[in-house]
């Protein structure tokens, strides 16, 4: 039962790749039953562990669950538990309701694996971010069976105890910490280690910051281009004021060698503009950087999906879906390196480095840049699922699962004919002018 949804997100997503069933594609996502809601995850995991009342009544479950977390003392009220249970509201996606799943899987006395099945099957975010403290603890607690009462002392005695010298930082560092928490057989080892180290944990998503400025980097090029492309648009926009936007010498200037140094975005436009009449070409290029600054975080944002703004506000869109998609402040947020580095929204930082690395993939076969142009398209979507899971892993983050809506959305387009027509066409259905 558990599998159903991630069986029939994967095959979904493969019937839909096609410019033809894009309605279909878009019906697909928007359908109640497609995906996991959390209250039916939820509601799934009870069964599993002991619940056999009624399942459609949320006052039973909540009368099952309640006197559990209770027990753990969890700040989760009876409100906002039948509240979830019923499906009124989901938890937010965001740091500030982390600590109430964890209550939850405390509560329930969950295993490693099934906490991490509800973690990532029914909340759609990472289980154990061991960038903190705390869900270092949380870790080695799942793993070693401790109570939740057990881990809070943990917390506490690693976080009042006298630091000590912290090695140095390494890039993997979220990994190193949970590879040597994996081998600790002691509270001890853990204790000790955690205390040895903890400056370190003031400093969170260093990998993750890495490659979202090397994809930007890519994407939007040097901004030392800047003055040239600058000349390019006052030609372009006197061109048009004299009525002369075919001028001759035009689509040259555009194929010039030089354009190979802008970023990937400015490359495509270029390209779509050649591949265009002569007479268009020009007006093509201009519609896209008049009055843009092709160098900005918003013109990034506007170009790969059409807004600076979210998801339509709409009851047909899934929660998941709409929650953080990236919006022209979460990217802007994503990317300063200084909020980066404290930032706790991981849900929008993976959503970012997703969408970055999907661009970037698959632009780069369209221009011509990469090795992959004369293989099969299955191929080239098998390639991009191993890049892009080995992105996510080496920046803390799960792979692309194809019962999460908004992954979904990228594992459809990734094996359609052309995966960047058929991710814009999406994406303007459910993106609000």
């Amino acid at each position: 039962m558990m599998q159903t949804y991630t069986l029939s997100g994967r095959r979904s997503a493969s019937r839909y790749a096609s410019q033809d069933s894009l309605e279909d594609a878009l019906f697909y996502l928007k359908h109640p039953q497609s995906f996991r809601t959390f209250s039916k995850g939820l509601t799934e995991l009870l069964q599993k562990k002991g619940f056999s009342g009624d399942s459609t009544k949320p006052e039973e479950l909540a009368d099952y669950l309640f006197p559990r977390l209770q027990e753990i003392s969890s700040g989760i009220s009876r409100k906002t538990l039948l509240s979830w249970l019923s499906g009124k509201h989901s938890p937010k996606i965001e740091a500030s309701s982390r600590r109430s799943m964890y209550e939850l899987c405390f509560a329930l006395n969950l295993t490693y694996e099934e906490t991490l099945w509800f973690f990532q099957h029914v909340y759609y975010d990472r289980a154990f971010n061991c960038h903190t403290i705390t869900e270092s603890v949380f870790y080695y607690a799942f793993l070693h069976g401790l109570s939740y009462a057990k881990a809070l002392k943990l917390i506490e005695y690693i976080e009042s105890a006298p630091a000590g010298e912290a090695a140095s930082l390494s890039p993997s560092y979220t990994h190193f910490v949970q590879s040597s928490i994996t081998n600790f057989r002691s509270a001890e080892e853990l204790t000790d280690f955690l205390i040895h180290n903890r400056e370190n944990f003031h400093l969170w998503n260093q990998s993750a910051q890495t490659h979202l400025h090397a994809l930007v980097n890519d994407l939007l090029g040097s901004s030392a281009f800047r003055t040239e492309l600058d000349r390019l648009k006052r030609l372009l926009a006197r061109n048009r004021r004299s009525g002369h936007l075919s001028h001759p010498s035009l689509p040259k200037q555009i194929r010039s060698d030089q354009k190979g140094a802008y970023g990937l975005i400015l490359q495509e436009i270029f390209f779509d503009a050649c591949c265009s009449s002569a007479e268009s070409a020009a007006e093509a290029v201009l519609e896209q950087i008049e009055h843009q600054n092709v160098f900005s975080y918003s013109f990034l944002l506007r170009y790969l999906l059409s807004t600076s703004a979210g998801t339509k506000r709409e009851p047909s869109i899934p929660y998941v879906v709409r929650n953080n998609f990236p919006s022209k402040k979460v990217l802007s947020d994503v990317l300063s390196e200084e909020k980066l580095s404290v930032s706790k929204s991981y849900d929008s930082i993976r959503k970012m480095l997703v969408l970055l690395d999907f661009y970037r993939f698959w632009v780069r076969i369209k221009l011509g840049l990469a090795e992959l142009t004369d293989i099969p398209a299955s191929q080239q979507f098998d390639i991009y699922l191993e890049e892009a899971d080995h992105l996510l892993w080496q920046c803390g983050y799960e792979g692309l699962y194809a019962g999460n809506p908004y992954d979904w959305i990228f594992l459809c387009a990734g094996q359609s004919e052309n995966p960047l027509d058929f991710f814009r066409s999406f994406i303007s259905e459910l993106l609000p002018e």
